[in-house]
C-alpha cells in the first residue's frame, strides 16, 4: 500500500522540478528517496539543493535544521526551501525560503551588493 503523503510530496517534487527545469535550470535533478544520506529532494544546479514542502502544518524551526543538514550532506553552497502554499496549485506561485544571511551570500555570489566590510554605517 502507498502512502497517501509520499505520493503527495513526490507530486510536489515533481512540480518543482519540471518548474525549474522549465525556467533554465534543464538540469535539475530528484535525489534518491529514502536514502539514509539526505541531501534534499532535488538538485537545481552545481551547489544549490532544494528541499521542497507540502504540508497542511508549518514547521518552520524542523525543517530549517533539516535544510542546514541537508545542504551539509550534499555539499551545497545554497540550500532553499520550497514550499507549496495552499491552494495554489502553481509551483511558480509556491514560497522560496532561505535564511537572510544565505541569501545576501547568494546574491554576493551572483555579482550583486558589496563585501560587508565594504559597507559603511552612518546612521
Amino acid at each position: 500500500m502507498t502512502n497517501a503523503n509520499k505520493l503527495k510530496g513526490d507530486r510536489a517534487e515533481r512540480a518543482v522540478r519540471d518548474y525549474l527545469r522549465g525556467n533554465g535550470f534543464p538540469g535539475t535533478e530528484r535525489t534518491r528517496a529514502g536514502y539514509f544520506r539526505d541531501a534534499g529532494d532535488l538538485h537545481a544546479c552545481p551547489g544549490i539543493t532544494v528541499q521542497v514542502k507540502d504540508r497542511h502544518a508549518y514547521a518552520w524551526p524542523e525543517w530549517f535544521r533539516e535544510l542546514d543538514e541537508q545542504k551539509d550532506e550534499a555539499r551545497a553552497d545554497h540550500a532553499v526551501l520550497v514550499v507549496k502554499r495552499r491552494g495554489l496549485g502553481d509551483p511558480s506561485q509556491w514560497l522560496a525560503v532561505m535564511p537572510l544571511d544565505a541569501m545576501t551570500q547568494l546574491l554576493r555570489e551572483a555579482g550583486y551588493g558589496t563585501a560587508p566590510e565594504a559597507v559603511r554605517d552612518d546612521t
